[in-house]
């Protein structure tokens, strides 16, 4: 894979990212807080791609290695959206996310072929506000995917 291996911590949170370079930002600040990983899976931020977030989340849920999951996802289709309901109707594990490319222009692609708002459902604070409705956590920034989940996990009991 595209990930180097020295970031990584053997450990029990799942993350699942529609970009490679935040995957290792995600991984780098649980790692320093001493959350390791179960599995880190990219499903990269395409239009068209193979496995989704309710494809990988279907895999955390049954993974007894895995107690939590961060999610990274962005603008642009409606991944997080179909996400979100998944978490909603069911899913046991305690979810952080984080949607980046709030301050995307409207029409304008902006890294992946995928991250495009073509709609209003499109933009991150849409996709947000159905993740928060879901019960997921928040991380309001990049910089916050360590210490959100630090404190998610917290709040369920997973960490003293």
């Amino acid at each position: 894979g595209i990930m180097p291996g020295a970031i990584h911590l053997p450990g029990r949170v799942g993350v699942l990212s529609r970009s490679g370079t935040l995957t290792y930002e995600a991984v780098g600040q649980l790692t320093a807080l001493n959350l390791g990983q179960s599995s880190c899976v990219g499903i990269g931020g395409d239009q068209i791609i193979g496995s989704d977030f309710v494809d990988v989340l279907r895999l955390f849920d049954a993974d007894p290695d895995t107690d939590a999951v961060v999610m990274i996802g962005e603008i642009g289709g409606a991944m997080e959206q179909d996400a979100a309901a998944f978490i909603k109707s069911g899913f046991s594990k305690p979810v952080a996310a984080l949607v980046v490319g709030a301050s995307a222009p409207p029409g304008k692609r902006m890294g992946h072929a995928g991250a495009i708002i073509t709609g209003e459902s499109a933009r991150a604070e849409f996709k947000i506000a159905a993740l928060k409705d879901a019960g997921a956590w928040i991380i309001p920034t990049p910089a916050d995917i360590g210490s959100t989940t630090q404190e998610m996990l917290r709040s369920k009991g997973l960490l003293t």
